[in-house]
């Protein structure tokens, strides 16, 4: 792994081999993001349900009210919005 230093000044690029201890460092804080993005998704997950129903699931619920999709559809919907979305 490898990092590239820039001289703003004169645009000098530099390439510098990281260190174990740096590779190690970089991973970790690449896991404690992934982790940290999974928890934001779960606490947020009934606010993202709620925008992802009224953007994808209510209209196909209002199509099948008219006839022009079936209750089954908008069923799949809502199930697939929960399963992207899981709360837990």
């Amino acid at each position: 792994m490898e990092r590239i230093q820039v001289n703003v000044t004169t645009g000098e690029r530099q390439v510098i081999q990281l260190t174990a201890e740096e590779i190690a460092q970089t991973k970790a804080r690449a896991l404690e993001a992934a982790q940290a993005e999974a928890q934001w998704k779960i606490d947020n997950a009934s606010q993202l349900r709620q925008q992802t129903y009224i953007a994808e699931a209510d209209p196909l619920f209002f199509k099948a009210q008219r006839g022009e999709a079936t209750m089954e559809e908008w069923q799949a919907k809502v199930a697939e919005i929960k399963t992207r979305f899981p709360k837990d």
